[in-house]
């Protein structure tokens, strides 16, 4: 049976929630949750979009050199170049949050038809 989270999904709820959808142990769920948490990370950090199929899509952007300014004192600040990170939500996942029907909320593909072997009569 799948639980559906009532309040806000720490990573350590997050692998707990893992393990039971997967019926696996709870330590099985934590590493299978970090596991692809260190890939994501080491994609982008390494310059390379993640996109995750009716999810969402983690983008490396190249921020350039500029000046801000201190909110505090105004004072200018010398901000260098340097690399972030956004996160694109893809369609599919914004329709369901929008639909706020979390019990048929899904990120899994819709099966493929099976299509016949090249040379099998149909």
């Amino acid at each position: 049976m799948t639980r559906i989270p009532t309040n806000r999904l720490s990573t350590t709820a997050l692998a707990e929630a893992v393990a039971t959808e997967l019926d696996i142990p709870p330590a099985a769920g934590r590493a299978a949750v970090q596991a692809v948490f260190d890939v994501i990370a080491r994609a982008v950090a390494g310059g390379h979009p993640v996109a995750v199929t009716n999810f969402g899509t983690f983008l490396p952007v190249e921020q350039p050199a500029r000046i801000w300014r201190n909110p505090q004192n105004g004072a200018p600040v010398n901000v260098p170049a340097h690399q972030d990170v956004r996160f694109r939500v893809s369609p599919g996942l914004r329709a369901m949050v929008r639909a706020a029907d979390p019990a048929s909320a899904t990120v899994r593909k819709r099966p493929q038809p099976v299509r016949p072997a090249q040379g099998d009569a149909a």
